[in-house]
């Protein structure tokens, strides 16, 4: 009777498993859809930002990207194969958990790189949806704007131009737009976000190895790579400092939350573990060792099922 009573409640608990996963799909297609819109350039600019004619940091000449927008899209991926990795190689099984809850090896590193990963993900999708949202809103001139929009207006002297439209047909229109999103530096944010996340994760994850020097390595190249890519957005052109710094900024920000906060320091202790109880709204249903079920919902009577379990002892 109470095998047949546990099955009903377990189907009852993943009926209803169906809707949220419905809306974080939902959600989760909204954001990638506003993301893509924003990268290629097809959603408006709210503020359509002027210009002084004897603005001197907007008149130099586009040469190309360092970094590409590819490499660091793909450059996003790394962290995902690297906590992947790591807990394959390093995971050992929870002191904590009982004989009958004990998993195998791999399916515990695999449970437990997916849960890193999510954590990652998420920071990392929440930072990059804010600097998009900022880049719509606010936007600004880059500083090869006057190079790639031409824009049909005779410039002279310190006039100030805000009625202008941009000329330039031999770059695809994403382009000519995107030279009007310099504010933040998405490619600082992103790559900052990274350094700092998998800094941590090594730091607090990876166990005492016997070389010295293997990790810190690791993390002082991924430092190297936040910041050749950061400075590498100035040399390029491709944006003023104060764009690279608030970028930096937001990257650490959300690098700092997403650890702490999200990832709790990476403490595996500190984190929600599904419980051995089968639930059913506000009631649960545990085995006495009787070989009779029990439905408790007060604490009342979860002290009369313990104290019957130290008689049946």
């Amino acid at each position: 009777m109470a095998d047949v009573e546990s099955q009903k409640i377990c189907v009852k608990a993943k009926s209803k498993i169906t809707f949220p996963v419905a809306v974080d799909g939902l959600i989760l297609v909204l954001v990638a859809c506003f993301l893509i819109l924003t990268e290629l350039g097809l959603l408006p600019q709210v503020v359509k930002r002027g210009f002084y004619c004897n603005d001197q940091s907007i008149t130099h000449e586009y040469k190309g990207d360092t970094i590409t927008t590819v490499t660091i899209l793909l450059s996003g991926l790394v962290p995902f194969v690297l906590i992947w990795l790591t807990e394959a190689l390093f995971y050992t099984p929870s002191i904590s958990l009982s004989k009958t809850e004990t998993e195998s090896r791999c399916r515990g590193s695999w449970r437990e790189a997916w849960y890193w990963s999510k954590k990652y993900g998420r920071g990392l999708v929440t930072m990059l949806v804010i600097i998009g949202t900022i880049k719509i809103f606010l936007g600004e001139l880059r500083p090869h704007f006057l190079n790639t929009c031409k824009p049909d207006v005779k410039c002279i002297g310190t006039e100030y131009i805000s009625s202008y439209t941009c000329t330039n047909m031999d770059e695809s229109l994403y382009f000519v737009r995107d030279a009007s999103k310099s504010f933040p530096s998405g490619h600082s944010a992103m790559s900052v976000f990274e350094a700092i996340f998998l800094i941590w994760y090594l730091e607090k994850r990876v166990p005492r190895l016997r070389t010295l020097f293997t990790i810190p390595l690791l993390q002082m190249v991924l430092m190297c790579w936040a910041v050749f890519c950061s400075l590498s957005r100035i040399t390029d052109h491709r944006h003023h400092w104060w764009d690279v710094l608030a970028g930096t900024v937001a990257g650490c920000i959300a690098g700092f939350m997403t650890c702490l906060f999200g990832c709790h320091n990476f403490d595996a202790s500190k984190r929600k573990r599904k419980s051995s109880l089968y639930t059913d709204h506000d009631h649960k249903l545990i085995n006495t060792g009787s070989g009779n079920a029990v439905t408790i919902g007060t604490p009342l009577h979860k002290e009369e099922i313990n104290l019957n379990n130290v008689i049946h002892a």
